[in-house]
């Protein structure tokens, strides 16, 4: 694919650059023999690991969430919805690699080239704004605890996915018409025909990519920032006060609660009727001072469970939407800077196009990341993940029987 000036201010696969053509080919001049050498291996052997495994891994979380107790939190929709976004990515990136490497020659073909640069956009700006949604709705649980069994509901996520997605789906049908096969480059007596934009909507393209700069980059980043520092702020002062609120017996309760949940007990009257005696008795040798300070905080288990529960979904999420900005503000910025220079029509260095090409892998590994992150600090996911394993291998061996 060919990379000029204007593309790189666009989100969809065609429009961005020309990812691990030029990492295979190599900037050497420009980027140096050992960077370029270092391009050359992720892009021969990075790029189709993280392909392989964020399929595989964003099919497995899909499966988790939407067929697992776990259907019940309406974060679980979200993240499910997250993992179908980034599965169609990766799926026309590897159509893109195949393509390259002579494996499948279809990505540059008239037709498909239009569907796969609109599903790449499609499916780019969804992922974006997905974070978005729940960083939203854990911004919601923490700052307002109370509203969240109102607002935070499976029905209510089902609606905003749903208008999100049309959203998404009818703000790329442009592709259709920008898209198409063009002549990128002649080498000798041949004439190498892409998949790229056409060059009659440069002027319309420009217009378009300051509202997509806007409206999936911009006005996205400052919301998950700003809201992932109201979210780790309340989360510390939330830590702050359940340890100093947690002296005395409600401290004895916290581990005895603590330890059940760990060994996978389920709670029941009679334990909670144990621990209550146990704190009675330790109550009969305070002074009646102490005895009313004592009863200012006796915490229920079902209500410490429960704040356990959606602190550690909060974590999880926030590390998400965390690692995301992250792995997206490097490519971020090359944009910004990209989109600079063309606003002030100055020539590109050629050794940004070297930045951008890593920048870039950080950015596909993204959409390859989740899986990762739900199995090392989602403990509900990962028991999840083990059980549905479990009786897969269990219904599999009962049937060659």
């Amino acid at each position: 694919m060919y990379f000029p000036d204007y593309e790189a201010t666009n989100d969809s696969l065609a429009y961005q650059n020309d990812t691990y053509e030029n990492i295979l080919n190599g900037f050497t001049t420009e980027c140096g023999v050992y960077f370029t050498y270092f391009l050359n291996l992720l892009g021969a052997y990075y790029l189709p690991v993280i392909i392989v495994f964020g399929l595989v891994g964003n099919m497995l979380s899909c499966v988790v969430f939407l067929s697992t107790h776990l259907k019940m939190r309406s974060s679980s929709y979200y993240l499910a919805a997250l993992a179908v976004t980034d599965f169609g990515y990766l799926s026309i990136l590897l159509v893109n690699y195949l393509n390259y490497i002579s494996a499948m020659d279809l990505y540059n073909r008239e037709g498909w080239c239009q569907v796969f640069v609109y599903i790449s956009g499609v499916c780019s700006t969804l992922s974006t704004w997905l974070i978005v949604a729940f960083t939203v709705e854990r911004f919601i649980a923490v700052q307002y605890p109370l509203q969240r069994p109102y607002m935070c509901t499976v029905s209510r996520a089902k609606l905003i996915l749903t208008v999100l997605s049309l959203v998404a789906l009818l703000s790329q049908l442009y592709l259709f018409w920008t898209a198409g096969i063009v002549k990128q480059r002649e080498a000798l007596y041949y004439v190498y025909y892409g998949c790229d934009m056409r060059p009659e909507y440069k002027e319309f393209m420009k217009i378009v990519n300051f509202i997509d700069t806007i409206t999936t980059l911009v006005v996205p980043l400052i919301l998950i920032v700003t809201m992932n520092t109201m979210i780790s702020r309340n989360l510390l002062v939330f830590k702050k006060r359940f340890r100093r609120d947690s002296s005395g017996e409600g401290l004895a309760i916290q581990r005895i609660d603590t330890q059940s949940t760990s060994l996978g007990r389920p709670s029941s009257q009679c334990s909670v009727q144990t621990k209550q005696s146990s704190i009675h008795k330790r109550r009969d040798t305070q002074s009646p001072v102490e005895q009313n300070a004592s009863l200012l905080y006796i915490p229920s288990l079902k209500r410490i469970v429960s704040t356990n529960s959606q602190q550690n979904v909060t974590k999880v999420l926030l590390l998400i939407s965390t690692i995301f900005i992250c792995l997206n503000l490097p490519s971020y910025f090359i944009r910004l800077y990209f989109y600079a220079l063309n606003v002030l029509e100055k020539e590109v260095p050629t050794e940004i196009y070297c930045v951008q090409q890593f920048t870039m892998m950080l950015f596909y590994t993204n959409f390859s990341v989740n899986f990762v992150l739900y199995a090392m600090y989602g403990i509900t996911f990962r028991n999840c993940l083990k059980q549905l394993i479990w009786n897969l291998l269990r219904r599999n061996c009962c049937r060659f029987k």
